[in-house]
């Protein structure tokens, strides 16, 4: 299950099952991340305690640095953000609130890390405890544009849409070279589409379809077809069920795209 937390005093904020306490006025204390960890610490700076504080846990640690006391609507997608990352269990939501002021709380981290002020709030995310080569985001600060950026990581994130027994079957699917292989997967997400529930079905004939169009069109539809839908999303006027439906299916292929990612790096 995903967390997300931050210091604030001898206490902290957690977002937890979408429920956020904010106790305290000032923040006192700073959140450490350590190999795939977090761990609250009064006093001194995090980069002081930064290396072998903490026994990793977490293969994702996703961490937004930003202002010390945020608010706004960058801050609501943050929440958004957090509450929607319950479902994944790899995955770790940190809030690192930094001071340019009095003690410049966690200044040093974020100078290590190269988190200018005038980019806040900024998305780094660490993978298998590698502290030093942090995946930065770039996209826009919207909660739904950060869950496909990481899935598109291979962080497995719950959207609206996605259903987490066909993912396994687009990796395969767009991973394996034998066409034998990937039409063997076509007959069983198929077979598993029959099983869905009711308020599955739409999903899984998205997945199928897709599906059918990478083996026909090949990788390339992927990326091709999620700029067609941003552009009908941005240019054209629709009712708003229709919309919602082409936000399900960017975010379906947003699994597609992070297999498709992976493949080019290697």
């Amino acid at each position: 299950m995903a967390e997300a937390m931050a210091g604030e005093g001898w206490s902290c904020c957690w977002w937890w099952r979408s429920c956020w306490w904010r106790s305290c006025w000032s923040w006192s204390s700073c959140v450490l991340v350590s190999g795939l960890c977090c761990l609250l610490i009064p006093g001194p700076t995090a980069a002081q305690h930064t290396q072998g504080s903490v026994v990793p846990k977490h293969k994702y640690v996703l961490v937004k640095f930003d202002t010390q006391y945020p608010y706004g609507e960058k801050f609501d997608e943050f929440k958004k953000l957090a509450a929607n990352c319950v479902s994944s269990p790899d995955l770790l939501v940190v809030e690192v609130g930094i001071s340019d002021y009095g003690e410049k709380q966690n200044a040093e981290l974020g100078e290590k890390y190269k988190v200018e002020k005038s980019e806040y709030p900024s998305y780094l995310l660490f993978v298998d405890g590698d502290m030093e080569k942090p995946v930065t985001y770039s996209g826009e600060i919207v909660s739904e544009a950060l869950q496909r950026w990481l899935k598109s990581q291979g962080v497995w994130v719950g959207m609206p849409g996605c259903l987490r027994e066909f993912d396994p079957l687009v990796v395969r699917l767009s991973t394996s070279s034998s066409e034998e292989e990937r039409q063997s997967i076509m007959e069983e997400a198929k077979e598993l589409a029959k099983g869905v529930q009711e308020s599955e079905r739409k999903s899984a004939e998205q997945y199928l379809k897709i599906m059918g169009r990478v083996l026909t069109h090949g990788s390339q539809f992927v990326p091709d077809e999620m700029a067609r839908i941003k552009k009908m999303l941005s240019e054209s006027k629709m009712s708003s069920a229709k919309v919602s439906d082409l936000h399900k299916r960017l975010n379906i292929l947003s699994s597609f795209q992070g297999v498709a990612s992976s493949k080019e790096e290697l």
